[in-house]
């Protein structure tokens, strides 16, 4: 009678139509990447769970006879350039994002930039590309620098005789057939430099209209209108200022003079300051006012004879005495620097002057003075008898120092002459260059109450000190800070300055060896807001003199003193100051600052050079002041030019002064530029502009330069307005090298990783800039090195351009993805665009215009090696979509340096050359692979297999960092959400270095982690049992844990340390080498297989077996004597047999390469002959006739694959050609049937993963093999842009169908779904609910079936049936019975494994492996899954035993694993050699 299959009641099965109908409308999420084409056989991938590939590679691309690696046969074009490994390489993108080379420089030759021409009068309509660089031929045609390519007949062309030097910048001007070129290099034709033009129209070179300029051009690029173009550089521009030139202001500022109305003046003295001694100045005794002798008349409580009403304006008159000559004097002991007077004559009771003269003091000096008579309006001069005006509507005259500005500590005015009764005079006022302020609010700095007054405020620890100077003292202002903690220590200048104007401004700065302090001194920040809303100007000055200095900070505009503004200067204690000379202190002092007027601007913007002094310019009569500068007659731009296409003028822009009518709002930038480069110091060897771009009216000007505490290395000016304005936290920290306006941002690239400002916005190498908000912003988290070219793309207003000397982009999440020196960024998501990957750095690119027939492509330029349209860094996920196509895809955040975790040899290794396609020579095999090994091969060979003979070694395989070579899954099932966590092993190192040749990937984070100690080595083979990892490979080793073969606790997220005895190496070896770990089917055995000799005192050589459970080691039957073992896989449904590939000794002593193992009877077959050492191993379906291996010849290191068919071996397709190395077999089911060929079957094909070269389609990483031809799939490319190599292919799925499935359209799934969406839920319940009913009552019926068969069971035969029915996979097992090899089948003999002993060894607190000991709680279910013990009372054997039944001795343990579906008949397993069946229940004991 039938016995039922359990006891339990069985889950109702839900029909599969159902399944698919619920899973139509589940959510899918789409992987991410390359689809292959249909030109390539497609692997179902999806049937083997989640499936990765590793190997030595940084991208991966489905094959196509495109590839870089495919051989010219194959190739589409007979002409395909490749990258190359010695100069800059010119390629382009094409639309379906594939890179392409077009051709390259000479060795060493450089590509600066490029820019895209339609061309018009070429009729080339593709356009063309125009180069330039460093370089002297393109693709072997002679080009000094410069070059162009045809994008229409895909050649290159030269431009005449080129360049002269480094061409830095283009920009194609197709608007007026015009191509420009900057640079270094001499003018190819006409005067000048640096700037160069090329006329499509006539290709030829042309002169530009200004010449040239006189310094290094770094870009070139157009105004928003297209009117003018922008040229950055490291250059100066000149402009005169001459009146007579009509000349324009640096900004809009207008000069009125601050004079009374009325006043008579004398040139621009009426914009002059006058330089008034306040009257509580003599309070202090700085100074003191004398005048005498005075009238005693007092009338209407008017005090005629008060004096300290002369220092004050307009307050009161004078009166001398009556008939007297009388003197007013100021005297002081501090030096005032003074162009001129400014008398105000008194008109009272008839009295006024009429002759006066001037002497200064202390030199006794009777001044020349010129003047204006008001009568004739012409200039004189006088000394001792000055003329004073007595006409009353005159409110002041002037008179000027003839020589110049003179330095006094004060003056004599003797009234010589008046009228009426004695001489009378209401106020007198000393005129300054400019204005004057002093640090200790003494001097001459205020004009009494009427608020106009220069101010000062100070922060931090000053003293007022003296300093004694010929015939006068100085006082000034001193702190002393600590070096250890300097503290602020500031003094803020606010100069009353009566006229807007050009004003050029000093610094006082008294010499240290006068006061005695010099071993103190130190250096200081200077800064200048000179305009109202404008930019500040910092510079860093010295204050290490040993003598009086008046250092020149700012030259340029500044405004007037309003009531909304006053111009400021401060000077505060440097960021960086210089160190002193001796001791622990800062010593910082603060003297005076003077403003000298240089020129006025009136209403129409035309500025005038101040005539005030003399030609020789500042005048220090009386003073020790030293290192003055004169009056320019011209203005200085730096770094920026703006060529105005309407312009007129003819004058060299290198060599000439250029007319004012010229000058443009970038130009007063410029202007702004100079002065702050001038007062920069040391730093000005480094200034530089390097781009400029317009958006709208606002212009972005970038580069090396800065003023601190004010704008750094990045500035704007509105071109409407003229108005220059730092961004927001003064710009960017480090060199700008490039900018690019997209979708209403300007984005800047260069050498930075954050605002200039602390506290500002972190940003690598490149940055957004919002002008509405004026807030900068990070694309995501950056890229990993700096940006030298940006580009708006003209196929997407969305899309940014990214090129420089990076690796990877960086998310906002900190996760990155290699690129190579190329990105893209969607400004609309914020998102990068995955792009693929350049393997170098790319230094420039070009876009055609959206109209052009090549739109949709972009070229580009640089050190680039090669590329790839994935990038996968070493490891690449291989998935199936909706429609059941392959997809390639990375996994995100997965990212390993160029740096391997193998130890570090002592010998420097032989650097790795860039290979080019195996070519077959007419010889009979290549070499090209054996230089990965040694020349020693054939040397070593073995042509006839002899008894006792020494295998031959396998060379060691170095595999090019990054290289992943094993992977495992392992399901955290404590975690939330049960992630599955990706193990990579192999050799490699994170890019941040905290992640070594172990890897754990989480699939729900994206992130990556390593062990808590990282391991050292390359890691060859990993093996997931339960919660730990094993881990084999090449010179591992742990710190503080060991060496060899590891095991890592995946939950504990430690390593485990004991209970297992170590691997050691064999003879004459001092390396252990684990290749593979495999766990044999649903048992605890774990085949271990490598290079090496014992495991702990066992001799366990090549293959070892590790019980998971008892924790020890056993070796397999009579084991192997020697050799290495490469690959392994299982035959049998039970995987009862073992098949090892490699290169090894039987115990027997004969040499095999592949051998089998029985696990029934413990012995070893060799399996025939094959050529060489086998690398590879591949049973199809356990199938034990048909199995696959590859490895080399030992006659002539040709590469083989052949089948094992049960007797012999097989060698298959010629089309794996010499040069090839395999590394895995993998059959891997297929999305269609093909049609079968040789013994694999229709529904799968063999992936051949390594460094292959096959026949007639060149190199490739993976290829499917079909039983007759060789298919080429997939192309992985090195980090260096050679050929990458495929290792491993892993998957989740331990046991996947390889039927095939079939897939309906996505349109149609779509439809049926929308169809029955409306009825699917109450459907589905009225299915569960009526399938739970049936089932119900067929259990109900199953069981009386069951109790009647318990009354009348008796028929031995059925109850045979049923149990092997049920336990059928475990009795097959029974019947393999060493048949996989004829000749070998006699040796099967029952021997049992030596086995290690578990005390031993088991010193941990757990044998390794063992869930059951673990974790304690499960104890009990293990115990009740391996059933319990029980000892044969009679033997049960003989020839009468039928299929299923167990042959027992009596005495023989057994373990009975099922007891309950008869009473009569247990199902057990033999413990020792783990076969199963029946026996009788009688046999055994209770």
């Amino acid at each position: 009678m039938p016995i039922p299959s359990s006891t339990s009641t069985p889950f109702p099965t839900i029909p599969s139509f159902i399944v698919s109908t619920i899973l139509a409308f589940v959510p899918t999420v789409m992987a991410g990447g390359s689809t292959a084409p249909s030109s390539i056989p497609q692997v179902d991938f999806g049937k083997m769970g989640t499936v990765g590939l590793g190997g030595s590679f940084s991208g991966l691309d489905w094959y196509s006879s495109d590839s870089p690696f495919a051989s010219s046969s194959s190739s589409s074009s007979s002409s395909t350039q490749s990258f190359s490994s010695k100069g800059d390489t010119l390629f382009y993108r094409t639309e379906d994002g594939i890179f392409r080379a077009l051709g390259s420089t000479n060795d060493g030759g450089i590509i600066n930039s490029l820019c895209w021409s339609s061309s018009p009068d070429s009729s080339n309509g593709n356009g063309t590309l125009f180069i330039g660089g460093t370089f002297t031929s393109l693709s072997g045609v002679s080009a000094n620098n410069v070059g162009s390519f045809s994008l229409s007949t895909n050649t290159f062309s030269a431009l005449s005789s080129g360049l002269s030097g480094n061409v830095n910048t283009l920009y194609c001007d197709d608007d007026n057939s015009e191509i420009w070129f900057g640079g270094s290099f001499n003018a190819p034709t006409g005067q000048g430099g640096n700037v160069a033009l090329w006329s499509t129209s006539s290709s030829a070179w042309t002169k530009p209209s200004f010449g040239g300029l006189n310094g290094v051009v770094q870009s070139i690029t157009p105004s928003s209108d297209k009117k003018s173009l922008y040229f950055g550089g490291d250059f100066t521009t000149t402009y005169l200022s001459t009146s007579s030139l009509n000349s324009t202001s640096r900004t809009n500022i207008t000069s009125q003079p601050n004079a009374p109305i009325n006043t008579t003046t004398v040139g621009q003295s009426g914009y002059l300051t006058p330089l008034t001694i306040s009257a509580s100045a003599s309070d202090s005794a700085q100074y003191q006012i004398q005048a005498g002798p005075s009238s005693s008349l007092n009338q209407d409580g008017q005090n005629y004879g008060d004096t300290n009403g002369l220092l004050c304006p307009g307050t009161s008159t004078w009166l001398a005495q009556e008939n007297t000559i009388s003197n007013v004097n100021l005297v002081g002991d501090e030096y005032l620097p003074a162009t001129g007077v400014r008398m105000v004559n008194g008109h009272e009771n008839g009295r006024s002057t009429t002759y006066f003269c001037f002497t200064s003091l202390p030199d006794y000096q009777e001044l020349n003075m010129t003047y204006t008579d008001p009568k004739t309006g012409k200039n004189e001069t006088c000394t001792d008898h000055c003329p004073l005006s007595t006409d009353s509507s005159i409110a002041a005259q002037d008179f000027i120092f003839t020589q110049g500005t003179h330095n006094l500590t004060g003056f004599e005015i003797q009234l010589k002459q008046w009228t009426g009764d004695g001489a009378a005079l209401s106020s007198v006022s000393l005129l300054t260059d400019g204005a004057y302020s002093s640090a200790t609010g003494a001097g001459a700095s205020s004009t009494c109450s009427s608020g106009k007054n220069s101010t000062v405020q100070s922060v931090g620890d000053w003293s007022t000190k003296t300093a004694a100077t010929d015939s006068a003292t100085e006082s000034y202002l001193s702190s002393s800070v600590s070096t250890r903690d300097p503290t602020d220590a500031q003094v803020t200048f606010y100069p009353y300055v009566g006229s807007a104007g050009q004003y050029d401004i000093y610094v006082f700065i008294p010499g240290c060896k006068n006061i005695g302090d010099c071993d103190g001194r130190t250096s200081v920040d200077i800064e200048v807001f000179p305009l109202q809303g404008g930019l500040g100007w910092t510079s860093t000055i010295s204050e290490q003199v040993d003598y009086d200095t008046q250092t020149l900070v700012y030259s340029g505009p500044v405004d007037a003193t309003t009531d909304a503004f006053t111009p400021t200067l401060s000077l505060a204690l440097a960021a960086n100051p210089a160190a002193p000379a001796r001791g622990n202190n800062y010593v910082v002092v603060a003297d005076r600052i003077q403003l000298v007027l240089t020129g006025i601007t009136d209403s129409t913007g035309s500025t005038v050079s101040t005539t005030s002094s003399s030609s020789n310019g500042t005048t220090t009569a009386g003073s020790s002041i030293t290192n003055t500068t004169s009056n320019s007659t011209y203005n200085v731009a730096y770094g920026v030019f703006e060529y105005p296409r309407s312009t007129n003028s003819s004058l060299n822009a290198a060599t000439s002064s250029l007319s004012n009518d010229t000058e443009t709002a970038l130009t007063r930038l410029g202007f702004g530029l100079d002065a702050a480069l001038n007062a920069s110091g040391s730093a000005a060897s480094s200034w530089v502009v390097n781009t400029i771009v317009a958006a709208n009216n606002t212009v972005f000007v970038g580069g090396d330069f800065s003023a601190s505490n004010n704008y750094t290395n990045v500035i704007s000016i509105d071109t409407s307005s003229g108005q220059a304005s730092a961004l927001a936290s003064q710009g960017l920290s480090g060199i700008v090298n490039t900018a690019a306006v997209v979708g209403g941002y300007v984005f800047f690239g260069g050498d930075f990783t954050s605002t200039a400002s602390s506290g500002g916005v972190a940003l690598n190498y490149i940055a957004r800039y919002d002008p509405s908000s004026k807030a900068w912003a990070a694309l995501g988290g950056g890229v990993d090195g700096y940006v030298t070219d940006l580009l708006a793309s003209t196929a997407s207003t969305n899309e940014l351009i990214v090129m420089g000397n990076f690796s990877h982009i960086v998310s906002s999440n900190g996760t990155s993805t290699g690129t190579g020196g190329y990105a893209v960024y969607d400004v609309s998501t914020s998102e990068w665009i995955n792009t693929g990957i350049v393997f170098g750095n790319v230094s420039a690119g070009a876009v055609p215009s959206s109209s052009s027939g090549v739109s949709s492509e972009s070229f580009f330029a640089g050190k680039v090696y090669g590329t790839a349209g994935n990038s996968v860094g070493g490891v690449a996920t291989l998935s199936t979509d909706d429609n059941g196509d392959a997809v390639i895809s990375s996994l995100n955040g997965v990212n390993f340096g160029t740096s391997g975790s193998e130890p570090v040899s002592s010998s420097p290794p032989s650097s790795r050359r860039r290979s080019s396609i195996v070519v077959r020579a007419s010889h009979s095999y290549t070499r090209s692979w054996l230089a990965r090994y040694t020349d020693a091969i054939v040397e070593r060979a073995h042509t006839v297999l002899s008894s006792r003979a020494t295998p031959p070694t396998i060379p060691s395989q170095t595999s090019q960092a990054p290289a992943v070579l094993a992977g495992a899954f392992w399901t955290n099932s404590s975690a939330s959400g049960k992630p599955t966590i990706t193990i990579l092993g192999g050799n490699f190192t994170s890019s941040s270095s905290d992640v070594q040749g172990l890897a754990f990937y989480n699939e729900k984070d994206g992130g990556l982690t390593g062990p808590s100690t990282p391991l050292e080595g390359v890691v060859k083979t990993l093996n997931v049992i339960g919660n730990n990892v094993y881990i084999g490979g090449e010179a591992l080793n742990v710190q503080n844990v060991g060496s060899g073969l590891k095991v890592y606790d995946l939950k504990a997220g430690d390593w485990v340390t004991g209970g297992m005895a170590s691997l050691n190496p064999p003879t004459g070896s001092n390396n252990v080498t684990v290749n593979t770990i495999r766990t044999r089917g649903n048992t605890n055995t774990v085949v271990v297989a490598g290079n090496f000799g014992t495991a702990g005192s066992l001799g366990c050589a090549a293959v070892c077996l590790w019980d998971s459970k008892d924790a020890q080691w056993s070796t397999p039957g009579s084991g192997l004597s020697g050799g290495e073992v490469r690959a392994v896989d299982f035959a049998g449904d039970a995987s009862d047999t073992l098949i090892a590939a490699g290169s090894f000794a039987l115990s027997s002593g004969d040499v095999a390469y592949v051998a089998s193992y029985s696990f029934t009877n413990s012995s070893w077959t060799p399996l025939g002959t094959l050529p060489g050492p086998a690398l590879a191993i591949a049973v199809d379906d356990k199938n034990s006739s048909n199995i696959f291996a590859a490895g080399y010849s030992t006659s002539d290191g040709s590469s083989y694959l052949q089948q094992w068919n049960g007797a012999t071996w097989t060698a298959q397709s010629e089309s794996l050609a010499p040069g090839s190395l395999v590394s895995q077999l993998a059959f891997v089911p297929m999305k269609s049937e093909h049609e079968p060929q040789g013994s694999i079957e229709s529904d799968r094909m063999l992936m051949v993963s390594g460094d292959l070269y096959l026949d007639n389609s060149g190199n490739v990483t993976s290829a499917l093999y079909d039983g007759s031809t060789f298919y080429p799939y997939l192309v992985g490319t090195s980090s260096s842009g050679d050929l990458g190599s495929g290792s491993s292919l892993f998957w989740s799925e331990s046991d996947f169908s390889f039927k095939v499935r079939h897939y309906l359209a996505r349109g149609l799934v779509v439809l049926v779904a929308i169809a029955i969406a409306t009825g699917l839920i109450l459907l589905l319940v009225l299915i569960v609910l009526l399938l739970t009913f049936c089932f119900r009552r067929r259990e109900r019926k199953d069981q009386n079936i069951y109790n009647d068969q318990k009354k009348t069971d008796s028929d031995v035969d059925s109850t045979h049936q049923n149990v092997f029915n049920n336990v059928q996979a475990a009795l097959e097992a029974s019947l393999i019975g060493g048949g996989l090899a004829g000749a070998g089948a006699a040796a099967a003999t029952n021997k049992h494994n030596r086995v290690s002993d578990p005390s031993s060894y088991n010193s941990g607190a757990y044998p390794i492996g063992s869930d059951a000991e673990e974790y304690p709680q499960d104890e009990d279910e293990e115990l009740e899954e391996d059933g319990r013990e029980t000892t044969m009372r009679y033997d049960f054997d003989g020839p009468d035993l039928q299929e299923g039944e167990l042959p027992m001795k009596a005495g023989q343990r057994v373990i009975i694993v099922d007891d309950e579906q008869s009473t009569e008949w247990w199902f057990v397993r033999d413990p020792l050699t783990g076969r199963e069946g029946v026996v009788p229940a009688t046999y055994g004991s209770n």
